[in-house]
């Protein structure tokens, strides 16, 4: 089941109203946090953005989430791994920036800075049997996934079961990038890393979502609700159906119809809340979203040839004159394809770069793009 709930600004009385509405519709929060639990929160924080640039969870959501699940006898923590260095002084930045210091005093939550990790085993997993993730998931009793409504340069869309890729600790992430550079196979792992924190509800943050050069780059789109479930792959699915984006062509949606994770028709799902879905995706009319399987109808040999031509095809990252040589995508491309000189705009070696687009993702001054090919677009049209 999942809950489509109208909230149209962030105004925090109704957000916490909207909130409310949410787990009411599964019983209340009593149903799903229980007295002396302790009760793990994890946003969307990629990176050090302001609320309003729509790259993280909002604040009031945190704050209401946070609140219920005191009232109903939980201690809550607020927990997250965002993309780059991984200690307390970059934990300490990021929850400054992103609104979590205030949401954490405003509702009584603990913010996390334990930067440990502990190994957990996945039997469910197609890829990862075991795995490290964050020690304070592997702590919680309860873990609660405040995802935010977003596309995704690599991904394509970004929501509830790709949120937990933030279990995995700083810069390991990149680790995965290089191990599993295929977009399917990466789509697994994702999927992997989710099974393994056995998440107990989620809600989606599509109040104001982006769209467009997402995760970080995209423009905010007001879609003005909420999408909350237990099982995070619905409210993903319903997701996708609202912005109009084709499980096909979204490879963790795809990967996870396969696995018998996802159901294939969002009408499939029972839904309730003051939208339907039809409303829902009324709300996201205009949402735009970047597809980078534009080569899918050109067949390319198995060889070194035809796959030098697949990848030399893909979307690519270009850097703009807003590039001020910072180095942030350097340390972090898993792949290390990209340099960077003082005073000068960073350059991609396009045969060693793998498409995962984290230089897009985790660039402060939004300076890169992803263009695609004149051939690339001459194939969609074929």
């Amino acid at each position: 089941m999942v809950v489509l709930q109208n909230c149209p600004d962030y105004d925090y009385d109704n957000v916490k109203k909207a909130v409310k509405a949410v787990f009411d519709a599964y019983g209340g929060i009593g149903s799903i946090v229980s007295a002396g639990q302790r009760v793990l929160i994890k946003p969307n924080l990629i990176a050090r953005k302001k609320p309003e640039e729509a790259a993280t969870t909002h604040p009031a959501v945190v704050r209401a989430v946070s609140e219920l699940c005191r009232e109903a006898g939980g201690s809550v923590i607020i927990c997250e791994s965002p993309g780059g260095v991984y200690d307390k002084a970059a934990l300490r930045s990021i929850y400054k920036a992103t609104g979590m210091e205030e949401a954490a005093e405003a509702s009584g939550a603990e913010l996390n800075f334990d930067t440990s990790v502990t190994k957990v085993q996945n039997p469910e997993g197609m890829y990862l049997k075991t795995l490290e993730i964050l020690t304070p998931l592997t702590e919680a009793d309860v873990i609660i996934d405040l995802a935010k409504l977003k596309t995704h340069g690599m991904m394509v869309y970004t929501g509830a079961v790709k949120n937990m890729f933030g279990a995995i600790a700083g810069v390991s992430k990149a680790e995965y990038h290089f191990k599993m550079p295929d977009y399917d196979s990466f789509a697994n792992t994702i999927i992997d890393i989710f099974l393994s924190t056995k998440v107990r509800f989620c809600l989606i943050d599509a109040v104001t979502g982006m769209d467009r050069d997402g995760p970080t780059a995209g423009d905010p789109f007001d879609a003005g609700m909420l999408i909350g479930s237990d099982n995070a792959f619905e409210a993903d699915r319903a997701a996708l159906h609202c912005i109009g984006a084709p499980v096909k062509r979204v490879p963790m949606a795809r990967t996870a119809v396969s696995r018998g994770l996802m159901p294939e028709n969002a009408e499939d799902i029972e839904t309730r809340g003051d939208l339907t879905l039809a409303e829902a995706k009324k709300r996201c009319a205009g949402f735009v979203v970047r597809y980078n399987d534009n080569n899918a109808r050109l067949h390319f040999s198995d060889g070194p040839v035809g796959k030098a031509l697949e990848k030399l095809m893909k979307p690519r990252p270009v850097f703009t004159k807003k590039c001020r040589s910072c180095g942030e995508c350097a340390r972090h491309c898993p792949v290390k394809a990209i340099t960077v000189e003082k005073g000068k705009i960073a350059a991609v070696e396009l045969g060693r770069c793998i498409r995962c687009y984290c230089c897009q993702e985790l660039c402060p001054f939004k300076a890169v793009k992803i263009k695609t090919t004149l051939v690339s677009r001459l194939a969609r049209k074929l």
